[in-house]
């Protein structure tokens, strides 16, 4: 069912990019295709799929190629179609590595035909659907593994569209027989795009080892290099001897290598043209790739900063349910006791049980909920800090003063200070005996600070291991923003922590 669901999305995503007004993706089965997806299509049709011995599906399958209606209401060799609302379509069969056709794409629209170029990327995205149809389990596809998409599975979806669309624009500036595709270089199952087929695709199996030593050429260089007739590689085939070999590249970075096979040299301003397609097309895949990054690490960021919600909360409270359920145990072992011993005992763990339980649906209302939905940063650092004490024993006064205006401190950084904030309040109360707490959020010298202090009893020197594993996480999300975060004490000066991070991460 997730199979299917992912089939469908890739087919409304086809529509929306070529303006379709509906469309189907079919597999066959015997002597029928069955509907895998469909936008717009009756219901009556969805069950009963078509026929492979007649209409359009069976033309794709004869003709082992795409068929395209232009709203003259007949099919390639003028046999009779007429089509009413959508007069035109194209349909596309759906390959397997080695070229059977198991299934195919249809698009349908009302108000023009496709054109040249849409006909290729539309062939591209039916070697996309084919793959997805056999890596999803939706249907079975023989020796898709030698298909011609493999290797675009290994990246993202965003990736792998710009590189279709880098192929697709490459072949309507050259109309290239054959254009290959390596990311990186050197790719045992590079992108192998040929208009006309699987005719040409032998051309690159039979040459590719000679032509690595140019590709590898280029890509050292970081410019194009041509391979005119007097340098072909020996036994390349002649209508295809000669090649022209483009990087990738954004800045200095090579991230991958184009191989367009020829029939006649290209013009001057193609190349240039060429030249400023792969070098904006290496800026996209640069900028996705490092946004891509930039999500794993606050994925990693937020991992950790829940990790430390929880043992601010949490874990220390269960802790000491263990604790008392443990002195229960002994004390009912001995027995030697006393009914109030059990009943002071007993109303301890259900006080922490009770705390769990509020801390759970802080836990949980902090995941729902980001600093941009909340009211303002000093307004949540405080509710944060009463919630913290309202669960404790002891009072204890507190004060927050902000020194910066509150827009400049990036989203980030916010959620990092409630976290140092809440685990220096924490120790605090376990250890400090303090009466009071100040918090201070101020810049200087181009770097935001947290300053915490409490008026507690302090200690003689600062050891990490005082303050467990919550000062190891801290200290990691606190490296994350490439900041620093100190703690220093006293015996009878309490403590303070502060922490330091550069403004937008400069």
């Amino acid at each position: 069912m997730e199979g299917e669901h992912e089939i469908l999305e890739v087919l409304q995503e086809a529509l929306r990019g070529f303006h379709a007004s509906s469309g189907t993706i079919a597999v066959l089965c015997g002597e029928r295709f069955q509907v895998v997806a469909s936008v717009g299509l009756w219901p009556g049709r969805i069950r009963k799929g078509f026929s492979a011995k007649r209409g359009v599906a069976a033309a794709v399958l004869r003709e082992k190629c795409a068929v395209q209606i232009d709203g003259k209401g007949t099919l390639p060799g003028h046999a009779p179609f007429p089509r009413g609302r959508e007069p035109y379509a194209l349909c596309l069969p759906l390959l397997t590595g080695s070229g059977e056709i198991f299934g195919f794409l249809s698009l349908n629209r009302k108000d023009r035909a496709f054109n040249s170029e849409e006909v290729v990327s539309a062939q591209l995205l039916a070697w996309e659907v084919a793959f997805r149809l056999g890596e999803s389990g939706v249907a079975s596809v023989p020796e898709l593994e030698r298909g011609l998409l493999v290797f675009l599975g290994g990246l993202s979806e965003d990736v792998a569209s710009i590189l279709r669309r880098t192929v697709v624009a490459a072949f309507a500036a050259t109309r290239a027989p054959l254009l290959v595709l390596l990311v990186p270089p050197f790719s045992e199952v590079p992108l192998v795009f040929s208009p006309w087929g699987d005719a040409l695709l032998a051309s690159w199996e039979e040459n590719q080892s000679a032509l690595f030593p140019a590709v590898r050429e280029a890509w050292q260089r970081k410019h194009p290099l041509f391979m005119e007739p007097g340098e072909e590689p020996q036994g390349l085939r002649h209508s295809l001897r000669l090649a022209a070999i483009y990087p990738v590249v954004s800045g200095q970075r090579v991230l991958g290598v184009m191989v367009l096979f020829l029939e006649k040299p290209l013009a001057e301003k193609v190349k240039a043209a060429l030249a400023l397609l792969f070098g904006l097309s290496g800026v996209l895949v640069e900028n996705r790739l490092l946004s891509e990054a930039a999500e794993t690490a606050a994925c990693r960021q937020e991992r950790l900063r829940i990790a430390q919600e929880i043992h601010n909360t949490l874990t220390q409270d269960l802790a000491g349910v263990e604790l008392y359920l443990e002195v229960l145990r002994r004390k009912l072992s001995s027995g030697k006791m006393e009914r109030r011993n059990v009943t002071a005992i007993l109303e301890r763990v259900g006080a922490a049980v009770h705390r769990c339980l509020l801390q759970s649906r802080d836990v949980l209302r902090t995941l729902w909920e980001s600093v941009e939905e909340r009211k303002g940063f000093v307004e949540t650092l405080v509710q944060a800090l009463e919630r913290r004490l309202a669960l404790g024993t002891q009072r204890i006064h507190h004060r927050v003063t902000m020194r910066i205006p509150e827009y400049l401190v990036p989203p980030g950084i916010r959620e990092l200070f409630l976290q140092v904030t809440a685990e220096a309040l924490n120790n605090a109360l376990k250890y400090a005996q303090a009466r009071n707490v100040v918090v201070k959020i101020g810049l200087s010298q181009g770097r935001v600070y947290l300053l915490f202090h409490d008026d507690g009893q302090g200690m003689e020197e600062t050891r990490e291991s005082k303050y467990g594993h919550g000062l190891d996480l801290l200290r990691e999300q606190v490296l994350l923003q490439k900041g620093v975060l100190r703690v220093r004490s006293g015996r009878g000066r309490g403590t303070t922590v502060k922490v330091m991070v550069p403004l937008y991460g400069r």
